[in-house]
């Protein structure tokens, strides 16, 4: 055995390296699924708003605390 040359690995098991990616592959959709879950969670919780926060948070970014009438 030579020193410098490093050891050879084995051949891997064509059944076993199938198995590896289709697992690979169920465990990157599960993840885009749990991504986009959070995504609308993050979405439908943004767009309820609660009582007067969502004046604020709401798309229209407070403009409903301001009465023209008011402030005469």
């Amino acid at each position: 055995m030579c020193i410098f040359q490093p050891p050879s690995m084995p051949a891997v098991d064509p059944s076993v390296e199938a198995e590896r990616k289709e697992r690979m592959a169920q465990e990157t959709a599960q993840a885009r699924q749990r991504r986009d879950d959070a995504l609308d969670d993050e979405v439908a919780r943004r767009k309820k708003g609660v009582g007067a926060r969502s004046l604020l948070s709401g798309p229209g970014g407070g403009i409903g605390f301001y009465n023209a009438y008011r402030n005469e």
